[in-house]
C-alpha cells in the first residue's frame, strides 16, 4: 500500500516540483529476494537478503560456485536446506585470497539401520574480518549424489533487511521456503517492559525465535514444537511468549526461522507493553524522505483526488 501511494506522491511532486526521492524508492526495506540459478551460468553472485531457487547439483561430481560482498565486521548466516533425499551437501566459505574460513555439512541418510534417504540442512555462521569478495563452494560429500537444494544468505543479525512493526499491530508473516529466515523489528524504550507473542498458523511448523537488543547482542532465544508428542508426531499449532524488561532505547530486531530450517508455513506475530512508555510508531529499515514527513498529510490528500481523477 505504501509503495502505491509513493508512486502517486512522486508522480504529483513532478507537478508541485517536490523532491520525495526516487521514483523506484521502497518505503519499507526489502526482506528477501529470490535468486533463479536455472537461468544463471557460471560462478553466481549473491547479496545478502537472497535465496536461491531451482537450484542444484545436476551430477554427483558438480561443485556449485557463488560469491558474494562482505564488509570487515560483517556477520552472516548460510542456510542451505536440501530439497531432494539422500543428498549429502557441504558448504564451504573462503575469504577474498581463497583461504577456506569454515565448512559445513550435513548427512542426507537417517540413523536408522536401513539409512533411510531424508532431507537435511546445515547452518553457517561466520563474522568476516576483512572487505572483499567471499566465495562458496556446494557439493556432495562424497561425490556420488546429486539433488537439489535451497542456498539462504542474510546478514545476522541483519543490518537493513528486516521490517518494522508497531505494539497492538500483529503481522501474518510466512516462512515461504525452505531455509527461510524472517527478519522484523520493533521500537523499544529503556525501563518498559514487553511481550513477544509468536503462534504458528500452520500445524507442523516449529518457529523459533531471536531477538536482539539496539546494540546487537542477542537477548532471547525460544522455540516451541509444532509436532504432538504422541507415537504419529501430530502436527499441532504452538505458541511461544517471552516477556522482557527492556534496558536500551532503539531498535529491536527479531529473527524467525523454523527450527531445524526443514519445514514451512505461517505464523502471527505481535508485540505488547506491560508497563512504561512504549514507542508507538513502527521503525523502517529504509527512512522517509524528508519531503514526504513535510509533505505527506497533504500529498496522501491530492493523491486521493489524482486517484478519483485518473478513474474518471
Amino acid at each position: 500500500m505504501l509503495k502505491k501511494y509513493y508512486r502517486e506522491i512522486s508522480a504529483l511532486s513532478l507537478v508541485l516540483g517536490l523532491s520525495v526521492g526516487p521514483a523506484n524508492m521502497v518505503l519499507a526495506s526489502t526482506v528477501e529476494n529470490a535468486v533463479d540459478t536455472a537461468v544463471l551460468t557460471g560462478r553466481i553472485t549473491l547479496a545478502y537478503g537472497d535465496h536461491t531457487i531451482n537450484s542444484g547439483l545436476g551430477t554427483n561430481v558438480e561443485v556449485d560456485n557463488y560469491q558474494f560482498s562482505g564488509a570487515a565486521g560483517d556477520s552472516l548466516r548460510l542456510v542451505l536446506s536440501t530439497t531432494s533425499v539422500g543428498l549429502d551437501p557441504q558448504i564451504v566459505l573462503r575469504d577474498p585470497t581463497g583461504v577456506e574460513l569454515q565448512t559445513t555439512s550435513c548427512t542426507g541418510n537417517a540413523s536408522d539401520y536401513y539409512r533411510t534417504p531424508i532431507r537435511c540442512s546445515t547452518v553457517l555462521d561466520q563474522t568476516l574480518s576483512s572487505t572483499g569478495t567471499y566465495y562458496l563452494n556446494i557439493s556432495d560429500i562424497g561425490s556420488n549424489e546429486a539433488g537439489n537444494y535451497s542456498l539462504h544468505l542474510d546478514s545476522y543479525p541483519p543490518t537493513d533487511n528486516w521490517t518494522g512493526f508497531a505494539y497492538d499491530a500483529p503481522v501474518d508473516e510466512t516462512l515461504g521456503h525452505l531455509g527461510d529466515m524472517d527478519f522484523l523489528a520493533f521500537n523499544g524504550a529503556a525501563g518498559t517492559g514487553i511481550q513477544l507473542t509468536l503462534a504458528s498458523s500452520s500445524p507442523g511448523l516449529d518457529p523459533n525465535l531471536e531477538i536482539w537488543d539496539p546494540l546487537g547482542n542477542l537477548i532471547e532465544t525460544t522455540s516451541c514444537s509444532g509436532n504432538a508428542a504422541d507415537y504419529y508426531r501430530t502436527p499441532v499449532l504452538c505458541s511461544v511468549s517471552p516477556t522482557l524488561n527492556l534496558t536500551e532505547t532503539g531498535i529491536y530486531k527479531i529473527g524467525l526461522n523454523d527450527a531445524g530450517w526443514d519445514e514451512t508455513g505461517n505464523y502471527r506475530l505481535g508485540v505488547s507493553c506491560l508497563f512504561g512508555d512504549c514507542p508507538s510508531a513502527a521503525p523502517s529499515a529504509v527512512p522517509l524522505p524528508p519531503a514526504v514527513w513535510l509533505f505527506g498529510s497533504g500529498l496522501l490528500g491530492l493523491a486521493s483526488i489524482f486517484r478519483r481523477r485518473n478513474r474518471g
